[in-house]
């Protein structure tokens, strides 16, 4: 009998953490999901729209990483940031300043997810090492991404997302990692 209530919970959960996914153009129409072209996706069930990050040169190539920075607290310069497209200030406030401006979507209220929002994107049921549907997030990397929240009671760290296992982690914000940002679809 136990098992059988742990079988149905545990489909239970699986099924609750599917998300509805649905892949939107630039211009911010939804379209098909077989098209090999999309620039965000749509999650109905979280209500929230993701950035599609590229393997193309540019302001949202999968490689590009940031210090975390919200005009208060981080690293303004980006000292530490490798791969910045463009060379200086590259931290998340002038990302999402950059993506704001470019109306990703047709949107320009885009911003940093919270930790909830982040992990509602993580697939714990993936095929590969890689914990996300790279059918809807390709050029996904293995490593952490950033989320809105500080740790309270270290300011100068924030935490992250690893989407090679799941929950989360505090990083120092000085130190460069990926971004991927969200709006509400309301």
């Amino acid at each position: 009998m136990k098992k059988i209530i742990l079988l149905s919970l545990l489909m239970s959960l699986s099924m609750s953490s599917s998300a509805d996914f649905q892949k939107m153009s630039q211009d911010g129409e939804k379209i098909a999901l077989d098209s090999e072209n999309w620039s965000c996706v749509v999650d109905d069930k979280n209500s929230l729209v993701w950035e599609v990050k590229s393997d193309k040169k540019g302001v949202q190539n999968a490689l590009n990483t940031y210090t975390w920075f919200d005009g208060q607290s981080g690293r303004d310069n980006g000292t530490f940031s490798k791969n910045c497209y463009w060379g200086k200030n590259c931290n998340t406030q002038s990302f999402i300043k950059d993506i704001n401006k470019a109306e990703l979507c047709g949107y320009s209220d885009w911003r940093l997810p919270t930790r909830d929002e982040l992990n509602s994107i993580v697939d714990y049921y993936s095929d590969s090492d890689l914990l996300i549907d790279t059918d809807f997030f390709p050029n996904t990397q293995m490593d952490g991404y950033w989320t809105s929240v500080s740790v309270k009671s270290n300011p100068s760290m924030a935490f992250e997302v690893p989407f090679f296992y799941g929950g989360s982690m505090a990083r120092d914000k000085t130190i460069d990692t990926f971004v991927r940002l969200v709006r509400s679809a309301d």
